[in-house]
């Protein structure tokens, strides 16, 4: 049976989106320079592969100003250039996508998939301490706390970390390497936050110091190997030139989180994106388009929820990680 992740209609659920497009749109516009139409070059500097440091790579596309290229050594898809630390903290800093008014507009959704990664991490651990990091407003937090789960959350952004302590969790209001922890957690997650980390690799040893023996790290990562992105590709949203800098696909990321001492123990995709491809191979704009899900048999009758899933197609990845 098909999830309700699944069978949302494409067009109602960007529509409600709306206003976060239109913020990220006016933010991401004072990054670019309006004659080269490039991200500005003070803004970004050049890199090797994040995960295998291949100096060699294949260029992807271009899109709203930035550059995606594929690692010819070991398929990682990121951006280069990349945006500094400095200009990302600035950026992210400045930016008012009203992320806590879209998951609470679209609970069911999310309410779906969080409970989805609280069963992953439960196979593994059943309670404890679990820190959230970008947390927001908390909508994760709450569920995670009503399956008695003790709630911690990491969240720079100080109006969101606000509401997010006055529901009674425990916030720093910071980014995580900038945080002294005076404990360890038995879960952490990070609920699409990882591609938008430049250096995979630091974060990873800041989540090995605070992981206690045996604690999972969950991640939820768009999937560069995914139908619709390499489909689509420009016309695809992963594909957004400053903020997504590292797009993972299963074997990519099994390389990097290996290297830093942790283990893939699960790992699915979710998120189909079969009406987004039905919008774009009818001609109709991806995210606007009319075609519905649930009125449609698969993508073009032939491949299904079924077969994109089980083939890690989908257009995000869930990662379990357990310390080795």
């Amino acid at each position: 049976m098909a999830m309700q992740t699944e069978s949302r209609d494409a067009k109602k659920l960007h529509a409600e989106r709306a206003h976060s497009y239109a913020s990220v749109e006016e933010q991401h516009r004072k990054y670019i320079d309006p004659k080269s139409e490039r991200i500005w070059s003070h803004f970004v500097e050049n890199r090797r592969c994040p995960v295998c440091d291949s100096e060699k790579s294949l260029h992807v596309l271009d899109k709203r100003g930035g550059t995606y290229v594929k690692c010819s050594e070991c398929t990682m898809v990121y951006t280069n250039p990349v945006a500094t630390d400095e200009a990302l903290k600035k950026y992210y800093g400045e930016l008012d996508t009203k992320q806590g008014e879209i998951v609470q507009n679209e609970s069911p959704f999310y309410k779906e998939i969080y409970s989805m990664g609280l069963a992953a991490i439960g196979r593994f651990k059943k309670s404890g301490a679990l820190l959230d990091i970008g947390c927001s407003t908390g909508f994760f937090l709450d569920i995670a706390r009503a399956q008695k789960w003790d709630t911690y959350g990491v969240e720079p952004g100080a109006i969101e970390a606000e509401e997010c302590r006055k529901k009674g969790h425990t916030l720093f209001v910071d980014t995580l390497e900038n945080i002294q922890f005076d404990r360890t957690f038995s879960a952490i997650t990070l609920w699409d936050v990882f591609e938008h980390i430049p250096h995979g690799k630091r974060c990873l040893d800041l989540l090995g110091n605070i992981i206690e023996p045996g604690g999972i790290v969950f991640m939820q990562i768009p999937n560069s190997d995914a139908l619709a992105a390499r489909m689509m590709r420009e016309r695809c949203n992963m594909f957004d030139g400053l903020e997504h800098t590292n797009l993972y696909n299963p074997q990519t990321i099994k390389l990097i989180t290996e290297a830093r001492g942790f283990k893939i123990v699960e790992m699915k995709s979710v998120i189909s994106e079969i009406a987004v491809m039905n919008n774009y191979l009818s001609y109709e704009d991806p995210y606007f388009g009319e075609s519905r899900y649930d009125t449609v048999a698969g993508l073009l009758g032939l491949l299904d929820d079924a077969f994109i899933h089980t083939n890690l197609l989908g257009y995000k990845l869930q990662v379990v990680l357990q310390r080795k």
